[in-house]
């Protein structure tokens, strides 16, 4: 016959044993979920991020096509003047341009590599207006080694030649401007003919009249979710300023520091 002690203690672990299970189960169950939920959770950011870089590489190349067709348009016009020796200096500086254009596929580029690209923009865009054109740049020292989104500041300026010094006749200044402020980088774009600024633009304007604008204030939010950025147009004098402000990021070799 079983001891009494013995009995107790089987009657214990037998009444234990389905407690015990059904706690280990529920824990398991629970940290499978909490697993779960954690998976999904990072999934749902991988996502979101993916997205926000689909949608900058979808407002990029949604930008360029403009360029493109503006200094067509200025190879077909020295074409019909005779301009060889302009013609062949044109398609040149095109030539350049665009190797750039399509080895460059970062989200951010080297202020130099900006300038360079808008320079080539401003050698063809000289073809058309000869010495009407002047254009004046300034880069702050500490800028040089900053970075910006691509195209930003060749957008700006096309809008300045598309809807300012193309409809009107006379001379045509063209000021960049780069500097920083604590955190910060400003770009000033001036130019000396009046454009009508984005918010006042009428319902029926044109699709494409002000789009490079809008295009660089939704990648500037993509880039900078939570920083604070602006693209602001104003007139001042009988000149169109354009200022862009976003956080100050340096480029130190292959290494990107805010």
């Amino acid at each position: 016959m079983m001891p009494l002690e013995t009995f107790s203690l089987y009657v214990l672990l037998c009444v234990l044993a389905p407690l015990v299970g059904a706690f280990t189960l529920s824990f398991i169950m629970i940290f499978e979920r909490q697993i779960d939920s954690l998976q999904k959770e990072a999934n749902r950011l991988k996502l979101e991020k993916e997205l926000q870089h689909a949608n900058y590489d979808q407002l990029n190349q949604q930008i360029q096509p403009h360029f493109f067709f503006n200094a067509l348009n200025t190879m077909l016009s020295l074409a019909r003047l005779d301009r060889k020796d302009e013609l062949i200096k044109g398609l040149e500086v095109m030539a350049k341009f665009f190797k750039f254009k399509y080895i460059s596929h970062a989200s951010l580029i080297k202020v130099e590599d900006e300038l360079a690209y808008v320079n080539n923009y401003l050698e063809i865009q000289r073809l058309r207006f000869g010495d009407r054109l002047n254009v004046i740049q300034t880069l702050d020292k500490k800028c040089e080694v900053a970075l910006l989104p691509p195209f930003m500041i060749q957008t700006i300026v096309e809008n300045a030649f598309k809807h300012g010094f193309e409809k009107n006749v006379g001379p045509a200044t063209l000021k960049i401007i780069i500097h920083h402020a604590e955190d910060f980088m400003y770009i000033e774009i001036w130019n000396t003919h009046l454009i009508e600024p984005l918010h006042e633009k009428k319902v029926n304007t044109p699709h494409d009249e002000g789009y490079g604008i809008r295009n660089i204030q939704k990648r500037l939010h993509l880039l900078f979710p939570e920083q604070a950025t602006y693209l602001i147009m104003k007139h001042i004098g009988n000149e169109t300023l354009v200022e862009v402000k976003f956080p100050l990021t340096r480029y130190y070799g292959k290494e990107r520091l805010l």
